[in-house]
Order: structure tokens, then C-alpha cells, then sequence
């Protein structure tokens, strides 16, 4: 791959994964989650929140930051 077109498909790459994670979110229906019940609210913020702790973990470590 020449190397001029890799930081656009790289741009390109990032725009498009943020695209369709907030696509992902978008489609969540606020009120069938709250009618799943507060045991299913609590797994997911949990399991969001161990996510994003393991995220900023794997940037400190690696140095990415």
C-alpha cells in the first residue's frame, strides 16, 4: 500500500468505526431497558464502566497518550 494513502485510510477508518458505534447507541430504546428492570440497568452500567477502566488502563500502559 503506498504509503500517501495510509493516514487518510486511517482518518477514514476512525470516522467510520465512530459512525456506527454511535449508530449502535442510537438504536438502543430507552424504554425497554428501563422496563428490563434495575439488576439488568446495573450489569450494564458496570460492564460500560469496566470497559472504559480497562480502556484508559491499556492507553497508560502503552503509551498512547
Amino acid at each position: 500500500m503506498p504509503t500517501i494513502a495510509v493516514a487518510p485510510i486511517e482518518h477514514t477508518a476512525t470516522f467510520l468505526t465512530v459512525v456506527s458505534m454511535a449508530a449502535l447507541g442510537l438504536g438502543v430504546d430507552i424504554r425497554t431497558v428501563a422496563k428490563a428492570g434495575g439488576r439488568v440497568t446495573l450489569a450494564v452500567v458496570l460492564s460500560l464502566l469496566c470497559l472504559g477502566g480497562i480502556s484508559l488502563m491499556l492507553i497508560c500502559m502503552l503509551k498512547l497518550s
